[in-house]
């Protein structure tokens, strides 16, 4: 038997509600770096622990999860929808702090997930300039929109010079991405490898960086997965659906799908991957994502030859 705890953390912004299973036990700490402690206390050492299991919850769990995960705790964010899925799937229609806790055990002890992976002070850093990257993206666009829209013309002088602020701003962070790269040695010799294949640009290589550190760390099937490149079959019965993807970090693989249409240009392999594809009557955008698919399997492989160097992969003779 299996005497190693699961435990499950609701997060919120001021409280953290934990459930102990097998032992059935929970307890309520407020999120502070004090009562984060004494939760440790709480809970024991790493070595009694199999799992400890919580939803990402807008950056309320950040505290939490990096504080245990550097002391040595296997931690695992899942996704909120599955679990819902779960609790409803048990019988369990209610929904308070201390029941969520207590499903997120339940989830923990019952299916796996994947442990979050500590980054290093770097990767932080390069993590929060790319998603205040992808914040200012989205603001530059609602305010191009309005700017459209809009007929009155100091208006449309106030909103000119806020759509100028903001893509001054997305410039300089971008200026301070690719040098926080170029300063580092280990992240320049990653970006290099990820724009091995033409269509991976500066950016493109950071937010793979900072995004999907898992890369070159899992087989080809996990990351496809990761990513939500991985076709999903539909069948029941007699009825064979088409397949398709779903899931997976949406960001990333848009980012991509972005770097695909030059690499089918310039990428001779992937050029003749892409026509064959079409030739035999695959619709344009579903050849692309195989593209995209194939361009993260190589460069998982590529990434892993450079995690472990001893092993030689077949994709770099490739392209």
């Amino acid at each position: 038997m299996n005497n190693l705890k699961y435990i499950g953390i609701d997060v919120a912004k001021n409280h953290l509600d934990i459930y102990l299973f097998p032992q059935n036990k929970s307890k309520r700490f407020k999120n502070n770096e004090l009562d984060i402690l004494s939760l440790m206390e709480y809970i024991g050492s790493p070595q009694e622990i199999e799992r400890i299991i919580l939803e990402p919850t807008g950056g309320y769990e950040e505290l939490v999860l990096e504080t245990l995960a550097s002391n040595g705790y296997n931690i695992c964010q899942v996704n909120a929808s599955q679990v819902r899925a779960f609790a409803k799937a048990n019988g369990i229609l209610a929904k308070t702090d201390k029941i969520d806790a207590k499903v997120l055990a339940d989830y923990g002890s019952k299916l796996p997930s994947r442990v979050y992976m500590v980054l290093s002070p770097e990767l932080k850093i390069l993590r929060k300039y790319i998603n205040r990257r992808r914040q200012l993206l989205r603001m530059i666009v609602e305010e191009k929109n309005r700017l459209i829209k809009e007929k009155d013309d100091e208006l449309i002088l106030f909103m000119k010079e806020i759509l100028t602020s903001l893509i001054n701003q997305k410039k300089l962070l971008e200026t301070k991405i690719i040098a926080n790269i170029s300063n580092n040695i280990k992240l320049s010799k990653i970006k290099k490898i990820l724009q091995s294949i033409k269509g991976v640009g500066d950016i493109t290589a950071a937010i793979l960086i900072a995004d999907l550190p898992e890369l070159g760390k899992l087989n080809n099937n996990q990351i496809a997965k990761l990513v939500g490149v991985a076709p999903l079959n539909k069948e029941s019965g007699m009825m064979r659906g088409k397949s398709k993807i779903a899931g997976g970090r949406k960001h990333i693989r848009d980012t991509l799908y972005l770097a695909a249409l030059p690499a089918i240009r310039f990428e001779p392999n992937l050029r003749d991957f892409y026509s064959r594809l079409k030739l035999n009557g695959k619709p344009g955008k579903l050849a692309i994502i195989a593209v995209v698919h194939k361009m993260l399997t190589i460069l998982n492989a590529r990434l892993r030859d450079f995690y472990l160097p001893n092993r030689k992969s077949q994709f770099f003779l490739q392209s």
